[in-house]
């Protein structure tokens, strides 16, 4: 099993529109490849973030989750409508193994 912790930082007071946004890329790949992801911002440190976290049985799992969303019209769609409201270059995903 592992954890994908996908965050990036928000243009300055642009966090509001990326909350809902997050959130309906998050229902996109529930319908898409079944896996529930969760959506939040940090109680401290740099309030500009948002992130998805979400479990795959493996890094084949997630892949085959990302290559269905990356070939969907409407995921292609939302994640567009992020591109003025992040900051260039700042996302960031890690991969945690459970032990």
């Amino acid at each position: 099993m592992i954890t994908i912790v996908r965050t990036a930082v928000t243009m300055p007071a642009k966090i509001g529109e990326v909350i809902p946004i997050a959130k309906e890329i998050a229902a996109i790949v529930k319908r898409i490849g079944g896996k529930d992801l969760q959506v939040g911002t940090p109680v401290g440190g740099n309030f500009a973030e948002v992130v998805w976290i979400g479990q795959y049985d493996g890094t084949t799992q997630f892949e085959d989750v990302a290559l269905r969303c990356a070939g969907d019209p409407e995921y292609r769609a939302c994640v567009k409508k992020l591109e003025t409201l992040l900051v260039p270059g700042s996302a960031r995903d890690q991969i945690w193994r459970h032990l």
